[in-house]
């Protein structure tokens, strides 16, 4: 924040094109007094490379922009983007005010966001008594809703997730949005950076049952995109979320999600004995009722392999489990500190076992199958805990069809049951498959149907069902975990 308060900036996709700029005036004149009474001009930014490189700065700290204002540096990481990207920033100060005066000064300040540009907000809705809240850079741009970048904010750089910047106040609790600023002295350009297949989105359901929009994640090194091949989440006591992510290298990376809807940078796991990655075909993450995050993954070669991600935000390092080797794993912590794991065997079969709160690990037992099977065919796995102890598990069978089963605290097991189909259909058909448990003792699920859709249901504690609903959005990997306040967030790699 400046002064008084800092800023941040995110990119949008849209080019700078005289169409537009008569759009958004129009615009600008039902959005309210201050965004009516600016002119609207272009902004001569390389908007693409401007979003590029703050979108590569998140998890930044003051001391790598040379801030002179370490309580106060929104404006400064602004001036170090857009001088990075080739931009005259002179005028800029630390004040955040200073880029509204810039943009007059050059001519563009406009009423709607582009990408490239600085955001100003403020609490009392106005600029005109020479102060500003916080400014970020916009990234990306659909329709009103708006992602940004910005310095000074939960003390680094973050990336935060799209909101409507017409009718939500600002994110880091700033303000409204009052004015758009576009760098000056860049050449335009219409490039738009486009999603394919494997990037990830997420979205949340509200404890009251409503939902956000899918978005997509930030990309790693100022990449608009993430495409991962696999991916999981957790969430832990204070409300944020950890995710892992097997990118399209074959390495895994994880990030977080803070409970402001901010989000730290991609970072790939070093690897096991000294190598500088983590190779891997699976994975699963864990959150522990103490704050850390467990996590699990199986290497190029099948080996079973723990980490914990500490609360400190410290990780403890790679240690084989035992000598097995496994195609899928699945893990859940549960409240008394233990975490269960569940794999599939190389023979294709489902096992369990429990890392125990001190460390120690139950050996595997092979996990019955339906009817009088004595093993259970898997080509997909879930695990989630509840607050009771249980452990709720999801699977898709060697015939394409989800199963539930319960794990009880007291390690007896309940037996295999189909669940019902979309739409009155008499079972439900799925390529993925995730679950989570809720505070209040019910369990959401997330599963990939054949038509390639996203489809939710859940679990009520008292055991019965509401039945599949369609998201709407298609997916090829699903993840899912239930945060402390209630809500449900989701990760999908979309199709």
């Amino acid at each position: 924040m400046t002064a008084r308060r800092a800023a941040g900036i995110r990119t949008g996709t849209r080019g700078r094109t005289a169409t537009r700029l008569r759009t958004a005036v129009l615009a600008a004149l039902a959005a309210g007094p201050l965004l009516a009474s600016l002119a609207v001009a272009p902004a001569r930014a390389d908007a693409p490379s401007v979003a590029a490189i703050a979108r590569a700065q998140v998890g930044g700290s003051c001391g790598d922009y040379a801030c002179q204002n370490p309580g106060a540096w929104c404006a400064e990481f602004i001036r170090w983007v857009w001088n990075r990207a080739g931009a005259d920033v002179s005028g800029i100060t630390p004040a955040a005010i200073s880029l509204y005066d810039y943009g007059r000064n050059k001519g563009t300040v406009h009423g709607t966001p582009q990408v490239g540009d600085a955001v100003l907000y403020d609490k009392d809705g106005t600029l005109g008594d020479r102060e500003a809240d916080h400014a970020n850079i916009v990234v990306s741009v659909s329709g009103d809703y708006i992602e940004t970048v910005g310095g000074n904010e939960s003390n680094g750089v973050r990336f935060r997730e799209s909101f409507n910047w017409r009718t939500s106040s600002s994110p880091v609790g700033a303000g409204r949005a009052l004015a758009f600023v576009g760098p000056a002295g860049l050449s335009e350009t219409p490039s738009v950076p486009v999603s394919t297949a494997g990037d990830l989105f997420h979205a949340i359901r509200a404890a009251d049952g409503t939902w956000t929009s899918f978005q997509p994640l930030n990309g790693f090194g100022g990449a608009p995109f993430f495409n991962a091949r696999q991916q999981s989440l957790a969430a832990t006591p204070d409300g944020s979320t950890q995710s892992l992510a097997i990118g399209n290298d074959g390495d895994l990376y994880t990030t977080a999600r803070y409970p402001d809807g901010s989000w730290t940078a991609w970072v790939p796991l070093a690897g096991a004995a000294g190598a500088p990655h983590f190779a891997a075909k699976g994975q699963a993450i864990a959150g522990m009722s103490n704050g850390d995050a467990q996590v699990v993954a199986l290497g190029t070669d099948g080996r079973i392999q723990h980490n914990t991600r500490l609360v400190t935000g410290v990780w403890t390092g790679w240690t084989q489990v035992g000598t097995w080797q496994a195609q899928k794993v699945a893990a859940a912590g549960l409240p008394d500190g233990s975490l269960q794991v569940l794999i599939v065997g190389n023979d294709g079969n489902l096992y369990h076992s429990v890392r125990r709160p001190d460390g120690t690990w139950q050996s595997w037992h092979a996990v019955a199958g339906t009817g009088q099977a004595a093993t259970f065919q898997a080509k997909e796995i879930a695990i989630a805990a509840l607050p009771n102890g249980d452990a709720q598990v999801v699977a898709v069978g060697a015939d394409g069809r989800v199963q539930h089963t319960i794990r009880f605290a007291d390690g007896s097991w309940q037996g295999w049951g189909a669940l019902d189909g979309f739409g009155g259909a008499s079972s439900f058909a799925a390529s993925a498959v995730a679950v989570t448990g809720m505070p209040n003792g019910d369990a959401q699920l997330l599963a990939v149907g054949n038509d390639g859709k996203a489809y939710h249901d859940i679990r009520y504690a008292n055991g019965q069902w509401q039945g599949w609903r369609a998201t709407g959005a298609g997916a090829r990997q699903v993840a899912l975990a239930g945060t402390p306040g209630g809500a449900a967030q989701m990760l999908i790699t979309r199709s």
